[in-house]
């Protein structure tokens, strides 16, 4: 499964604010970095719905705005004509970080197994890893899967909605689908990888 595959079309829908950025000099390395603290954010807001529990109908909002920023850095690279080796690292440097903080506080809400929780973070982390360490190994870099980007943010979207509406059973199921996921996602990319690499 590749949730990255409409990627060419939502990028040109963003080419008027991309275009827009260039012309004010926004640095891609700047927009690269205003996804870690969306994810801080979402993270404060995970830990703090348990006394307030209105606050997750912002966490698909910056689970969207994270996803959009991602896609804008490299666009505005391409178009600003400021794309360089280092972005790379920093946008991969970025992802790691922002994954961590918005995924890893669910690890202590209510409901959630801390230990599934967190296994799945880690599957996250080596999922991109196996995705990165290919093309550093000659191939492409690959970012399909049950459960990349994407469709981690869109799994914890609807788990904190399905919070509003089911209680903490949402967080309970939150962690296995995560896993479960990652470790597919890791097990696709590998197969990928290996037919690549030949």
């Amino acid at each position: 499964m590749d949730l990255y595959a409409g990627k060419q079309g939502l990028v040109a829908r963003l080419d008027p604010l991309v275009e827009r950025l260039a012309r004010g000099g926004v640095s891609p390395d700047s927009v690269t970095f205003a996804a870690v603290p969306v994810a801080i954010l979402a993270g404060a807001l995970l830990l703090s719905s348990t006394s307030v529990p209105a606050v997750l109908l912002a966490i698909p909002i910056l689970a969207g705005l994270r996803l959009v920023l991602n896609l804008m850095d490299g666009a505005l690279a391409r178009r600003s004509g400021t794309s360089h080796p280092r972005g790379e690292l920093l946008n991969e440097l970025g992802d790691r970080v922002a994954d961590i903080a918005f995924l890893a506080p669910v690890a202590v809400l209510p409901g959630a197994n801390a230990v599934i929780v967190l296994l799945g973070v880690i599957g996250a982390v080596l999922a991109s890893y196996v995705g990165i360490t290919t093309r550093a190994a000659g191939g492409e870099r690959i970012y399909r899967g049950i459960l990349s980007k994407p469709g981690r943010m869109i799994l914890v979207s609807v788990a904190a909605l399905g919070y509003l509406v089911a209680g903490q059973v949402a967080w309970t199921w939150f962690g296995p689908l995560l896993l479960a996921g990652t470790t597919l996602t890791i097990v696709e990319r590998l197969l990928v990888a290996f037919r690549q690499l030949q």
